[in-house]
């Protein structure tokens, strides 16, 4: 199953192209905070400086961002008071709503593949995740209140965590491993590309205002591509499981051995490293792509962070991690399976400061810092 064909790279673009419209209604909520918490009403309020009244700000004018309530932000004719998209409600929204979801459902979907092996099709598990995440986002399109916003961050949340343990299960069965790094690397670009494309569609259609939907137009048009993917991962392609089941099938039907077998495995001191390096690195990568755009906002308004933000994660993020799947295959035929910790070990001392420098730099020097960190860092999933 080590060669790579036609139907076998047909059958990675489909799950490529579903993890990247999966990323993309996962982030969008980051790029389309503010309007959706002016329109639904929920977080925090701040005072903002009215451009239609004066265009620039003059030397002695009171600066409305150091206003922190409504009286004295009203009392100026240049400012006025309105929803930020900060404030817990949002980062609830942007956060625990989706990732609690993300987690119970990733664990519980793989345990019930593996459990029921020979009954479950992969294809059509990913299928129907593609369709969950697919709807929720085009309802959140429609959504009126934040209940119903938070509700919908679940189920997108749910769909989404079938594509990478699905798909990696896969790819594992139908690439060899001279080749499955960089199969892995390649479908991991969905995160780097959804990402991308979130800061596209949150920006700039939702400044287009398309038949006058505002806000709510990127996530209608995110969604489409997903439904017609849902279809063609359905109907196109087939689980490519392996014949050699009566011995896995015993197995995946004993729960105690599976129990033992999962606990085994899990409490190796490898993987346990691995989840603690884990913690900390999803952490503060989720706090920075939950808060990205609002970052800029406050610190920077002036600057239009969209397409930098785009190349960044798409140039960085996709290349990086292509590099780090191509490096740790070559590395694995000459020094063994555990060069690719070496290698992910020595990128993330490299990412360190880089990190660092996006923080403190001003766009768009901060920028260039984010490309090389994202180059660096996401050899991770390679």
């Amino acid at each position: 199953m080590g060669d790579i064909t036609v139907s076998k790279l047909y059958f990675l673009s489909l799950m490529t192209l579903s993890y990247i419209v999966g990323e993309l209604t996962h982030f969008l909520i980051n790029t389309t905070s503010r309007e959706v918490a002016r329109e639904v009403e929920f977080g925090e309020k701040s005072c903002f400086p009215n451009k239609s009244v004066v265009s620039e700000k003059e030397p002695d004018q009171f600066d409305c961002p150091e206003s922190k309530n409504e009286t004295h932000c009203g009392a100026e004719e240049h400012c006025y008071w309105e929803y930020s998209g900060l404030g817990i409600q949002y980062q609830i929204l942007a956060g625990p709503a989706f990732i609690l979801v993300f987690i119970f459902s990733a664990v519980f979907l793989a345990i019930l593949s593996d459990w029921l092996y020979d009954k479950l099709s992969r294809t059509i598990m990913l299928a129907a995740g593609t369709a969950t995440f697919s709807v929720a986002c085009l309802l959140m399109g429609v959504a009126s209140s934040y209940w119903q916003l938070v509700v919908l961050r679940m189920m997108i949340a749910a769909g989404l965590s079938v594509c990478r343990p699905v798909s990696g299960g896969l790819i594992a069965e139908l690439f060899s491993a001279s080749s499955r790094g960089v199969a892995n690397g390649i479908f991991s670009w969905g995160v780097y590309y959804g990402y991308g494309l979130a800061f596209v569609f949150g920006i700039y259609i939702t400044k287009a205002d398309v038949l006058g939907y505002g806000w709510r137009a990127p996530y209608v048009l995110a969604a489409l591509p997903g439904l017609v993917l849902a279809i063609l991962l359905a109907t196109t392609v087939k689980d490519p499981r392996q014949k050699d089941t009566e011995e896995k099938n015993q197995s995946s039907r004993d729960g105690r051995a599976y129990v033992r077998t999962l606990a085994k495995s899990f409490l190796s001191p490898s993987m346990l490293i691995l989840l603690v390096a884990a913690f900390f690195r999803h952490t503060a990568g989720y706090c920075w792509a939950y808060n990205t755009r609002l970052f800029f906002q406050f610190y920077y308004p002036e600057f239009d962070i969209g397409l930098w933000t785009f190349c960044a994660s798409v140039f960085g993020g996709s290349f990086g991690v292509f590099a780090g799947g191509f490096f740790s295959d070559r590395l694995v035929k000459s020094l063994g399976l555990p060069s690719r910790l070496w290698l992910l070990s020595a990128c993330t001392i490299i990412a360190a400061p880089l990190a660092v420098g996006t923080l403190y730099f001003p766009p768009p020097g901060a920028f260039g810092c984010l490309i090389l960190y994202y180059f660096f860092a996401e050899t991770w999933f390679a």
